[in-house]
């Protein structure tokens, strides 16, 4: 196959050099969905396989998403290579809007995980050692920007690795998408176009046609060149604190396979940025990956270890636990890996904090409680409704004339409750949810779990086990900024009133 415009081949061969992409005797599975960048990389790996001494093959996933114009493109990429090029071609139909429907989130992560699970699956099968995408300079600053917007660390920042797991290769990730079509048009090679790609509703389409050119145009003709300069830069200072925290983390006696133990003064000792990558490293080995871990649940695990708060424990995605023990170590493991069987680990992981919360008499006005590990502070006010000046009744709805500093500002103050006094004991008791929990939430004449009740109000699930519950003995009265229970709302028979403000650290 003649193909023309060397000055491109060279850069593609200089990628696949700089980043020892191939060896000699692999066998390279190229991922091509028919459109300009695929197309491009597959006639460049075709054009230097001789040199590299490599096999190829061809996979090829259709979405199932634009059933006709899908099913042309995967003709297309079927025919041009059995036909002209003999390759061997892999090809799967994946019905993803089925699939979103079972598993929500997002389509466009969706349809990207189908792919890589895709090409795996056909690798395995067919002893591929090497994945090759089409990925290229653009994409990488897309990226960035993307990345950047969402408030990503270093390793977003870095962009789009040219090598990935070992198996994951991208030639063309340094070449602009100008030399890209350059290239097609040149040596006249026909590619098909996904309209998807010009659909403003995805966040990458909107940077790619709208953001980019004005960035590109108003302030910097090299911003996808310096994006990715810069790109690698910070991927190189990744590398750096990721190597040297596994070095932190290997170092450690009490490191095992299923959980890891960290003396907290090791972990204090350290730069503030190994603190962070230490903790991520540790969870890493413990989940083996970081899905769905932020920077707020590393956070989290920091503050919690800086108070000297006794025993604690965190519950983070995928029953992984962060335990805090008397010996002053944070524990990393999953709840699965029962801590019996684990020597170094505590027997019985520790319970939230459960505080005594004594209720004031309506003469003693109003009464402050710090609770230190729950990094809240409580104020409590009893009120007589005799008492009230201007008082002619107390009424479900609270809009009757009741006194607008105690009542009325309940309607737009989510950690302000009121509730009837004389339905209480104490004292009561203020502690974190526990699974099982269970309230009549007001308005409702039957109870509900707490965690339905949290799932369907929307409370994000990373938050929801740090929601406060106050009890009157082993009753839920109130969900802390959410719902009051029922049973204890006031009503015509109301005579005193209890006033509680929670106010958060």
């Amino acid at each position: 196959m003649a193909i023309h415009q060397q000055p491109f081949i060279e850069s593609v061969k200089e990628t696949l050099h700089d980043f020892n992409m191939l060896e000699p005797g692999d066998r390279v599975l190229v991922a091509v969905s028919g459109g300009p960048d695929s197309m491009a990389l597959l006639h460049a790996l075709l054009t230097v396989q001789d040199d590299f001494k490599i096999q190829m093959g061809v996979a090829h996933l259709n979405h199932g998403l634009r059933p006709s114009a899908a099913d042309r493109d995967a003709a297309f990429v079927q025919s041009r290579c059995r036909k002209e090029w003999h390759l061997p071609f892999h090809l799967e139909k994946e019905d993803l809007l089925t699939r979103h429907q079972h598993q929500k989130g997002s389509l466009e992560a969706l349809g990207r995980q189908a792919r890589f699970d895709f090409f795996k699956r056909i690798s395995r099968a067919f002893n591929y050692t090497k994945i090759a995408l089409g990925h290229h300079a653009a994409d990488n600053a897309e990226l960035i920007l993307m990345n950047l917007f969402r408030g990503s660390g270093l390793l977003g920042l870095s962009g789009i690795p040219p090598i990935r797991e070992k198996c994951f290769i991208r030639p063309l990730i340094h070449q602009p998408r100008e030399e890209i079509l350059a290239f097609l048009r040149k040596n006249k090679i026909d590619f098909v176009l996904d309209t998807s790609n010009r659909d403003h509703r995805f966040l990458r389409n909107r940077i790619r046609h709208e953001l980019m050119p004005d960035l590109i145009h108003r302030f910097n003709p090299k911003l996808v060149e310096t994006l990715s300069r810069t790109a690698t830069i910070l991927r190189s200072d990744e590398a750096f604190l990721d190597q040297q925290a596994h070095q932190i983390l290997d170092t450690l006696s009490i490191k095992h396979a299923t959980h890891v133990r960290i003396p907290i003064s090791v972990l204090f000792g350290l730069h503030e940025a190994l603190q962070r990558r230490l903790i991520r490293v540790s969870i890493a080995h413990v989940r083996g990956h970081l899905k769905r871990i932020t920077l707020h649940h590393i956070d989290t695990v920091l503050k919690l270890c800086k108070k000297d708060s006794g025993n604690w424990q965190l519950h983070l995605p995928d029953r992984l636990i962060v335990h805090k023990d008397e010996k002053d170590e944070v524990s990393f493991f999953r709840s699965a890996v029962s801590p019996r069987n684990q020597e170094d680990i505590e027997a019985e992981p520790a319970s939230p904090p459960l505080y005594k919360v004594f209720i004031p008499g309506s003469e003693e006005g109003v009464q402050r409680s710090k609770l230190k590990a729950l990094n809240t502070t409580l104020a409590l006010r009893a009120i007589s409704v005799d008492s009230l000046d201007g008082l002619t009744s107390v009424r479900n709805d609270l809009k009757t004339e009741i006194g607008p500093e105690d009542f009325f500002e309940m309607a737009s103050h989510p950690y302000t409750a009121f509730l009837d006094m004389d339905r209480l004991t104490s004292p009561l008791h203020i502690r974190y949810i526990r699974p099982g929990d269970r309230f009549m939430p007001l308005g409702m004449t039957g109870t509900q779990k707490v965690k339905n009740f949290l799932i369907n109000s929307k409370i994000p699930r990373e938050t929801r086990n740090k929601t406060l519950v106050l009890l009157s003995g082993d009753t839920i009265v109130w969900l802390v900024g959410l719902r009051i229970d029922q049973r204890f709302k006031i009503s015509q028979q109301t005579r005193n009133v209890l006033k509680i403000e929670v106010f958060l650290a």
